[in-house]
């Protein structure tokens, strides 16, 4: 078989499944929307960025523009959009045959939020939620997988570094590497990060919102939450340091943005204990990223968020309606 042939056969089969993940999408939608069960879905995002990342090559892979305009078109037509703190009430209040509500999310302070995302929500006149933690408020800053990833693009995390971090330097990965800082302790962690800004020379200012982004993003009318100062995995924290992680920097971005009612978790985990706490710190809602949806009866502060699935559209549109009506299914069943 010649090459134009073999392409010509790939790409009817690309639109034959394109086919398919549309049919089955309706099917799935509409079961979800016609059913009696109050759920709903809570989508996270972070960066968004002219090309579609990769996720085999970058710790936080970014979604293309160009897909998440057309996901935004999708959820637009398909579902009712409301912020991440109205998310529970209305899946609790939905009836049958009212539109499955969703509620769209951002983590981690990225400029494309401002230069990207927002411009893409204003133009589908749709709301968002963005967990922010104020951590480039006072000046230029880059997270830990920030550095990371610069640092190993650059071919600058050598035998030294994996050594002062305890990692063994045959066959190693990104994503053993990034795994390996992710279980440290926070301090641990804190000089492995200071140690790659030193071979960086300094923080990017391109990495995390500045205080005028931030203003930008409230001034904007978008709802703001807040996802920790430092970032750090709150289930190894300890009773006295969780309280601290839940309130660091709070008020400074409240003084931006208004009060920060609703809370993502860093690295999407949470338990009982921590959900406790950020109860008696005054947060009526937190997101874990579990991947499940919200139904009524879930813990206000577990309520879960799930990451949206790369790809064309067709495959976006059957993950959401599949995940919805998995979701009425297993509720139908109990």
């Amino acid at each position: 078989m010649g090459r134009s042939n073999a392409g010509a056969l790939s790409r009817l089969w690309d639109i034959a499944l394109g086919v398919i993940r549309s049919t089955l999408a309706w099917a799935l939608r509409l079961r979800a929307r016609w059913s009696s069960s109050r759920v709903g879905l809570a989508l996270c995002y972070h960066g968004i960025s002219e090309r579609e990342g990769d996720p085999v090559r970058e710790i936080s892979a970014a979604v293309s523009l160009r897909n998440f305009e057309r996901q935004l078109r999708h959820l637009r037509r398909r579902y009712r959009v409301v912020p991440a703190s109205c998310l529970a009430e209305a899946a609790a209040a939905r009836t049958r045959g009212r539109r499955v509500p969703v509620a769209i999310t951002f983590d981690d302070d990225l400029p494309s939020h401002l230069s990207h995302a927002a411009p893409a929500l204003r133009r589908d006149r749709l709301s968002a939620t963005f967990f922010l933690s104020g951590a480039g408020l006072n000046g230029p800053f880059s997270f830990w997988w920030q550095l990371l990833q610069r640092g190993w693009d650059g071919g600058l995390v050598d035998a030294r570094l994996l050594d002062a971090w305890g990692i063994e330097q045959s066959d190693v990965s990104l994503r053993q590497v990034a795994r390996r800082l992710e279980a440290m302790s926070p301090p641990e962690r804190d000089a492995a990060a200071a140690s790659l800004r030193a071979a960086l020379g300094g923080d990017d200012p391109d990495d995390t919102l500045s205080r005028e982004g931030v203003e930008a993003l409230a001034a904007a009318g978008f709802e703001i939450g807040f996802h920790t100062r430092k970032h750090d995995d709150l289930l190894g924290l300890s009773d006295e340091e969780l309280p601290v992680a839940l309130s660091a920097g709070r008020a400074e971005l409240e003084g931006l943005a208004g009060p920060l009612s609703v809370i993502s978790y860093p690295h999407g985990r949470a338990d009982d204990r921590v959900a406790a706490a950020a109860s008696a710190a005054g947060f009526r809602f937190g997101f874990v990223a579990d991947g499940s949806p919200v139904v009524r009866g879930d813990d206000p502060h577990l309520l879960g968020r799930r990451y949206p699935a790369r790809g064309g559209a067709g495959r976006f549109a059957l993950d959401v309606a599949s995940t919805l009506s998995g979701a009425c299914h297993s509720l139908r069943n109990r």
